[in-house]
């Protein structure tokens, strides 16, 4: 066997989590214990060139070596069941990613054997999106982009179809209602609140800069402040909200808003504070249950639901 062959067998098996024996790697592989003692230092420089957190150490007892912290564990069943619904009832993926990605889940779960009959018919019968575009090498270039702390320009086409170029400072991407978002303070403004962009409607993007600090700190601002407040992808002003609800509909509240404060809790009903997006509460308060949930202020928020239910009666012919 060649050393370039020799060497990614040894480098693939290392970081896949095995443990390599130096006497059987060398009789399985034809090679002397000093060709074997060259290659483990070449993986050894190649780690450090990478700057990898990972270490290659050396068991004396059992001659052998591995990559500490790298450790290959197969998914349980279970585990694989629970992310297959939760892909599928998102239904945010193309059927094409919602199949590769099902696959490669498949392939790294104990007894995948039994899960490969039922997959291929859940995956007959996957409904994707309308739009059927392609978004999972989108998102995890996204994801590397806002890790790595840099500013960016997409190429945006608006609801109507108008294209648009915004030079922006990506915070997350957040996925709600069915599509997934980019949310992105623009960089040539000094808006307190972000925009919020679809993934499926931004066709390319590229990289302008790494963010300066004072992006770092809008971005890590609204993290802290602003991100558990987005319902529903709607904005408005960031106010904050008193609520009184049943005690059967107090974890759903829990649930929905994680900057909930209990303010009162009584036998029956209890009172919560929220922080939210105006817009997005106002969207999304209408469509509760009344007889669970009531706004009780900020009046000029209270307001502004009875002019939307105004709005529904008269839709529907319930008022003259």
């Amino acid at each position: 066997m060649d050393k370039i062959t020799r060497l990614l067998l040894l480098y693939s098996r290392l970081t896949n989590g095995e443990r390599i024996n130096k006497t059987i790697f060398c009789l399985e592989n034809d090679c002397s214990p000093r060709t074997f003692d060259r290659d483990i230092e070449d993986v050894r420089i190649h780690l450090s060139e990478i700057f990898s957190y990972s270490e290659l150490k050396y068991d004396r007892g059992m001659n052998d070596y591995s990559i500490e912290g790298v450790k290959r564990k197969l998914l349980e069943s279970t585990e694989y069941l629970l992310i297959e619904q939760i892909l599928k009832d998102s239904a945010v993926l193309r059927k094409d990613e919602f199949d590769t990605l099902l696959e490669h889940l498949s392939d790294n779960t104990e007894m995948s054997k039994h899960l490969e009959k039922d997959r291929k018919v859940i995956t007959d019968n996957y409904k994707p999106p309308l739009h059927n575009k392609s978004l999972l090498k989108m998102q995890g270039d996204l994801m590397r982009v806002i890790r790595t702390k840099k500013c960016i320009k997409i190429k945006y086409f608006k609801n109507n179809d108008d294209e648009v170029n915004r030079q922006v400072i990506p915070c997350e991407v957040k996925f709600e209602m069915g599509y997934l978002y980019l949310i992105a303070y623009r960089s040539e403004t000094e808006d307190i609140y972000p925009a919020y962009y679809r993934l499926d409607r931004i066709d390319s993007f590229e990289i302008l800069k790494e963010q300066s600090h004072k992006d770092q700190t809008r971005v890590k601002n609204y993290l802290d402040k602003y991100s558990e407040g987005i319902i529903s992808m709607y904005g408005g002003e960031y106010i904050t909200v008193t609520i009184n609800c049943t005690s059967n509909f107090c974890p759903y509240i829990l649930d929905r808003f994680r900057n909930a404060r209990l303010k009162e809790q009584g036998e029956n009903e209890s009172v919560f504070e929220l922080n939210v997006f105006e817009g997005g509460f106002i969207k999304w308060i209408m469509s509760q249950p009344t007889e669970y949930i009531r706004v009780i202020s900020p009046t000029n928020t209270v307001n502004k639901i009875k002019e939307e239910a105004k709005k529904i009666m008269l839709k529907y012919g319930g008022m003259s």
